[in-house]
Parts: structure tokens; sequence; C-alpha cells
């Protein structure tokens, strides 16, 4: 098929692809540079694993002061505050009024939204990604740009493009595990505290749970160390629970909705390949299968339940890891552990690596720089995609060896990752010059006097 003869649907400076939370975070930096953007989503609303598939709270950095990387950060967490929708540092949040958020932040910003529009397809020539064809409810179409972001969590429009990519476990070949979040309202929250109060005591353990001043966690994974190990090997034994549902189980309160908890879980092991639909379709099914299962659990053997109800479950599944696509530099296992800082760093990070079931084995890597600054960072040239002219990646699939990624994927990395791509598509366009010629450390400069706070 001759994709350059379909309709034009819509044109732009700056096309960012995918509308999570590297997107929106890239298409609200452009458009705050200048530029007309375009956002194209999937889904009906923005946010993706934030928001559509419920990945919350967002992880600490590690780092003192806990640096986000990005102004905008600053005021998506201000919204969220003022809405009652998020915890005093903006950590914890209600995902659904997020995606309110975003949406109005990048109307406001006059990004072109367009949602419920699926990304088919590139057209590429000679290095430079001239459109992508897109399908939604007109049919087939173009979107045209000088500038394209790809944010869609797998690499797809790079890899579509013809980019280059690793994918999963180099060891194995395998992705990380892959997820289904869910949340209970309507729980009794201090008759589920007292009940893991108890549970502590009785079993002597206290691990994996805390309790008191209205806040309830719960946790427990495979072995017996515990609290709630012996419930669950007592619920597997009735039958009334798996080794699955075992295997990962966590739960934990949501600012802005009163007596709910959300589960980072069921978790899957076996087909968690985030790029193949048959696996997503699969997780999605059996998914809902668990939760229903789990919730039974929670009323026969719990406190705190007997009236609680599913209120939300992830309309995506949760991918931690898929695609990593060829940049300007790869980050490597080594610069994470050595913790290498870069010129052209947009991103400061210290969250450990995090990589589910899997045992490290790093002897060869050399000790840590010793610069008293205990933290890696992430280099400019990180997103640009290798071989490309106009193209930028961002989020969870930027140029990173597997290891480095599984620390890199939280949603601060993910965000400041958005946020440095939008400003150097503009600063690109501004310029005239391709992004791999920017020196990343104008766009950090840019970043800052915008209100983004970084430890210098």
């Amino acid at each position: 098929m001759d994709y350059t003869k379909l309709p034009v649907f819509a044109e732009a400076e700056v096309v960012v692809c995918g509308g999570g939370t590297a997107g929106a975070f890239a298409a609200k930096a452009a458009a705050d540079m200048g530029r007309d953007v375009i956002i194209v989503e999937q889904f009906g609303s923005l946010g993706g694993t934030a928001t559509n598939g419920l990945v919350l709270p967002i992880m600490h950095t590690h780092i003192p002061q806990n640096p986000q990387c990005s102004y905008i950060s600053n005021i998506v967490r201000d919204k969220m505050i003022a809405l009652g929708a998020a915890s005093a540092n903006g950590a914890n949040f209600d995902p659904i009024v997020l995606k309110a958020v975003l949406e109005g932040m990048c109307d406001e910003a006059g990004v072109k939204i367009l949602l419920h529009t699926f990304i088919a397809e590139t057209i590429v020539n000679d290095g430079k990604l001239e459109a992508i064809v897109v399908a939604n409810k007109n049919g087939l179409g173009l979107i045209k740009g000088k500038m394209f972001i790809d944010a869609t969590g797998d690499g797809d429009i790079c890899v579509r493009a013809g980019a280059g990519y690793t994918k999963g476990n180099p060891e194995t070949g395998k992705n990380q595990p892959i997820s289904l979040r869910y949340m209970v309202s309507n729980v009794d929250i201090e008759a589920l505290a007292e009940f893991v109060k108890e549970l502590a005591e009785k079993t002597g353990k206290n691990s994996g749970v805390s309790y008191g001043n209205g806040d309830v966690y719960v946790a427990c994974c495979a072995g017996d160390k515990w609290t709630f190990s012996e419930l669950f090997d007592e619920a597997i034994a009735n039958g009334d629970l798996t080794e699955e549902d075992k295997a990962y189980w966590q739960g934990f309160m949501v600012t802005g909705r009163k007596n709910t908890l959300a589960f980072n879980n069921p978790e899957f092991f076996d087909e968690v390949d985030g790029t193949d639909p048959t696996h997503l379709t699969k997780t999605q099914i059996a998914g809902k299968q668990r939760i229903l299962r789990q919730l039974q659990f929670y009323k026969k053997y719990l406190k705190g339940f007997d009236n609680a109800y599913i209120s939300d479950i992830a309309a995506m599944v949760g991918i931690r890891e898929s695609r990593n696509i060829e940049t300007e530099y790869v980050l490597s296992a080594s610069d994470l552990l050595r913790r290498v800082k870069f010129d052209d760093m947009f991103c400061q990070s210290n969250y450990p690596v995090d990589i589910h079931g899997k045992v490290l084995h790093c002897e060869n890597i050399k000790e840590p720089v010793n610069d008293g600054k205990p933290w890696y960072e992430i280099p400019y040239r990180s997103l640009v995609v290798k071989g490309f002219d106009n193209l930028f990646i961002t989020g969870r699939c930027l140029g990173a060896e597997f290891l480095a990624q599984s620390s890199l994927r939280v949603q601060h990395s993910c965000r400041a990752s958005g946020e440095a791509a939008g400003i150097a598509s503009a600063i690109a366009l501004d310029k005239g010059i391709l992004p791999r010629e920017i020196n990343g450390a104008d766009v950090r400069n840019v970043m800052i006097e915008k209100g983004a706070f970084f430890v210098l």
C-alpha cells in the first residue's frame, strides 16, 4: 500500500506519539517553547501507565531533596494538591484526577490532543520521519510533522521507522514480569489496620506491613518471611488462592480516595511480551479472574472488606520493560552502578536496580565513582534515535541496557525524558539543527530556567 496517498488528518511542527507519562510532558514542554504541537494517543485519556495503568505512587529518587528534574512535575503536583488528589509531595495521587489535570494542562498550553487514535506505520525518507500513519474512526490517514517524539512506551514509532533496538534480559531473552493493577473501595481501614496488627502479633512477623494513623500498607511474596505468608498458604491449601496469587501482592492507600486500596498485582511471569497483543489479551482476561478471586479472599480471610468492591481495573497492562531503542548514547549497567555523571544530563536518579525475580551478578562492575554525589545521571544523547534526523525516544524505552532500564523506568525519569525531548525538539527547530547537534546542557538549562530542580 502506498501510504503517501492517504489523506492528511493533521500537521504540526512537533508530533508526540503516545500520550502517557513521557508524552504528556513532551507535548507541554514543546508547546511552552512556542511550537505547534499535536499529541496522538490510542486510549481515551492522557497519562498512560500512571492513569490507565493505575501505576502509583511516584517512586522516590533516593537522592537527598528528591529532585524531580522537571518543571512540569511542579505544575502537575501543585494542581493535584489543590484538587485534594495528591499527597503533600505529590508522590501519591488519584489517577482519575491526573487524567483531567494532564489534559487540561496540555490544552491550556495550546497542544492539539487526538485521542482514540492508533499509530500503525511510519513514512521515512533518507533518515527523516515525514509522517505517521494513524487509524481511527475516520479510517487511515497521515499526521505530518517536522520533529517526532516517540512516547509509545515500547518504541513503536522507532521500530516501524527501522531503528535498532534490544529487547528483554540478555541472559534469557525474556522481558520483566507484567501486572494488571486494580483498586478496591469501601474498605474499613480501621478494621483492616487492627487485623494487620493482630496478624503481625500472632505470627511474630512484621514484614511487608505497616498500619496506624489511618494508613495501611500490605505486601506478600514467595517465601515465608512475610506477615501474610501463613494466611496466603492457608488460602492456597483451601483452594481459595493459587501460588501465583502469593508470588507478588502489594496494597496501599490512595490520596484523594477515602477507604480505597490500590493493588500492584496480580503479576504474570510467563507470557510477558508487552509488544505481543496475545500476551496483553491473556493478561487482561486472566488478570480479571485473579482479581475477582482475590477480592473473595479478602472478604473471607481479612477484616474490613465486608462491603468492599472493585472500583477500578487498569485499562492498560502494566509493562515494566519491552524494547530499548538504539540511541546516540546507550546508558550501560556500568554507567548506572558506577554512578557516572554526564555533561549533557537531563535527569538524576539513585532509584535501585529493580529486576523482578533476578539475583544480580555484578562482580565485574568497578566501584562507584567517589565524587560525593551518590546517584547516576541520564544523558540527553540517550533520547536521540541513532540514524535519524528528527526522531526522539522517551520514557521507559529510551537508550539503555536491560539492567539500567530497570532503574530508570520509574515515573520521575520518564517525565524528565519527555520534558527534555520536548524542549530539544523546539531548540532543533529554532536553530535549524539536528537533534544530535544539540548541546544537552542547553536543554537542561532551559529546564532549570523554567523551574526544574537538580542537585548540582
